[in-house]
């Protein structure tokens, strides 16, 4: 605008400077012309004063005294050129047909601008009729008087040079102030767009014809950069709850392009940050998930569907697609919704349980038929001996403790799945637990022939001695299990960095490499039939991990085939 504005100016100016400089000049001319006729004139009263009659020669002598820069000629009443001060008289032409000196015989004056064949330039002549009827023409070049006029000319042109100048000038500083108050209204609006904080408009410093409107504008930028802040926190606010979310969301448009997708949608589909591609990402990736959009959007209900391998980690992901109707995102219509959720640790937990309660139902169904079987063998009588029946009721015994062997480890697991940390001011020495369990199991050790030994230093642990009792049990218990006559089994107590590190080593048949990531999982078992043979349950190494995390510890294995195997269990030390 500021551009627009000067160059208006100036083109005005230039319009202005233009017309009065050829008016100028064309006065100018004029003036000149009519001084030079004047001066012709007079020269030409001059001469015919001189005498009643004329006297060429003389008239000629004393015009050329008079003016040498001018032309006299004086015809006779025949036309005869009688005198003449720029040529031969003799060689001139009847000047009767000269249109000054007719209208100069006819009227007594005559003139006329035409071109002299004779000079060969363009001339003025002016004409007088004498006293005697003789023809005076007295004559200037035309070039004399454009030679005043040019002159001229440069003093318009230097005085139009500094018109210009001083109009632009004036143009800049008229086009500032005119523009100065609508930079002001950029430059705030700008800020109410940025979010910045700008001061109102100084509606006083300007013209009268302008303070009305930026008084308006003033208003208005006020409330827009309130609707602008209130739009603003609101987006902020919805971007804040949609990038805390742990599930996902995508937004489609009708088409089933990517409106809008958070950052856990982006995690859990594997999306790369600032990518354009979303949309056939999506589409592309799976074709259920394709399936499940064209549903949603024919039949107008929603849909829900398990999704896996979607990403690298092969996750698990359950989707409810929505339709979505009269409702815009930025402008666009949203057309559909997906809500996404990692399943993957529910996956998990569901085929835990399952496995969990196969192994249930196997294992209390093993000593149940045992049991089973041997009653409906003494009831029906196949069995007459009393040694027999003394047998036979022994080995019922032994299926029924392994049966409450096993379901009272059961109820201790789901005790400690159940409860959070206990919070309890119970201490522990772990080194007098581990003696006590040690003699617990002496007689077992003793009878499997396995040295059982118990070392470290006495260290405290915030875990009640009843579990940490029980840890320890399943640990020495497993290691003479594993562990071939003449073995041993060590536990050591450490204190290291604010923690206790108790470990149990033994030197018996080792885990293998595949098996050492599942043993602490319920039910499994290495050496299935040595398990069996020894009454274990398979639920002791399960036992001891989540003991192990409910009280902040952790546990680890290290283990080699036929070298045995070492389990370390690290609990906070206690405060």
């Amino acid at each position: 605008m500021k551009k627009r504005i000067i160059g208006a100016t100036l083109l005005t100016v230039v319009c202005a400077l233009l017309i009065s400089n050829v008016m100028g000049i064309f006065l100018f001319r004029s003036r000149e012309m009519e001084a030079a006729r004047s001066t012709l004139q007079e020269l030409l009263i001059l001469m015919d004063a001189q005498s009643a009659d004329t006297d060429p020669q003389e008239l000629a002598r004393q015009f050329s005294q008079a003016a040498p820069d001018k032309r006299l000629t004086i015809i006779d009443t025949d036309g005869t050129v009688l005198a003449d001060t720029e040529a031969n008289p003799e060689n001139l032409e009847d000047h009767n047909n000269r249109p000054e000196v007719a209208e100069a015989s006819a009227t007594g004056w005559g003139e006329a601008v035409r071109h002299s064949d004779t000079l060969n330039t363009s001339m003025l002549y002016v004409a007088k009729r004498f006293a005697d009827g003789m023809v005076g023409r007295a004559s200037m070049p035309l070039a004399s008087i454009d030679g005043l006029v040019w002159n001229g000319v440069w003093g318009f042109l230097i005085a139009s040079a500094a018109a210009l100048l001083l109009a632009l000038v004036l143009a800049r500083r008229t086009a500032n102030r005119v523009v100065e108050p609508l930079n002001a209204v950029g430059n705030a609006l700008q800020g109410v767009l940025d979010g910045t904080n700008t001061p109102g408009l100084d509606v006083y410093q300007t013209d009268d014809e302008l303070r009305p409107i930026l008084r308006y504008i003033d208003k208005l930028m006020e409330r827009l950069g309130g609707y602008i802040q209130s739009i603003t926190a609101e987006r902020d606010k919805v971007s804040l709850i949609l990038d805390c979310m742990d599930e996902g969301l995508i937004l489609l448009d009708a088409s089933g392009n990517v409106l809008a997708i958070n950052r856990a949608a982006r995690t859990l589909f594997g999306f790369p940050e600032n990518s354009e591609d979303d949309g056939a990402l999506l589409l592309t990736r799976s074709r259920r998930l394709r399936e499940a959009i064209q549903e949603c959007r024919e039949k107008h209900a929603s849909v829900v569907l398990d999704v896996d391998a979607l990403t690298e980690d092969a996750s698990s992901l359950r989707l409810f697609v929505s339709p979505v109707s009269g409702r815009q995102y930025e402008g666009q219509d949203v057309g559909t919704s997906i809500l996404v959720s990692d399943v993957t640790e529910l996956k998990k937990a569901e085929g835990i349980r399952s496995e969990f309660t196969a192994n249930v139902s196997h294992e209390l169904k093993t000593p149940l038929t045992s049991i089973k079987g041997f009653t409906d063998m003494l009831s029906s009588g196949m069995v007459a001996s009393p040694e027999d029946q003394k047998r036979f009721i022994t080995m019922i015994g032994v299926e029924v403790d392994r049966l409450i062997d096993l379901i009272n480890d059961i109820l201790k697991l789901s005790e400690l799945e159940s409860v959070a940390i206990d919070q309890c001011e119970e201490r522990s020495d772990a080194l007098t637990v581990a003696n006590d369990a040690a003699a617990l199991l002496a007689p077992s050790a003793k009878a499997a022939d396995i040295t059982l030994t118990v070392s470290g230093t006495s260290a405290q642990v915030a875990v009640p001695q009843s579990r940490l009792k029980e840890l320890l049990l399943n640990l020495m218990s497993n290691g003479i299990k594993y562990t071939e006559k003449g073995g041993k089994v060590d536990t050591t107590i450490l204190q290291q960095d604010h923690q206790v590190v108790i470990s149990v080593r033994d030197n018996g048949i080792g885990i293998p490499p595949e098996a050492q990531s599942r043993v602490f999982e319920r039910f499994y078992r290495v050496d299935k039939g040595r398990a069996r043979k020894h009454g274990g349950t398979g639920l002791g190494l399960a036992i001891v991990k989540h003991i192990t995390q409910l009280y902040g510890g952790t546990v680890s294995l290290e283990s080699e085939v036929g070298k045995g195997s070492t389990f370390t269990v690290a609990l906070p030390l206690a405060q």
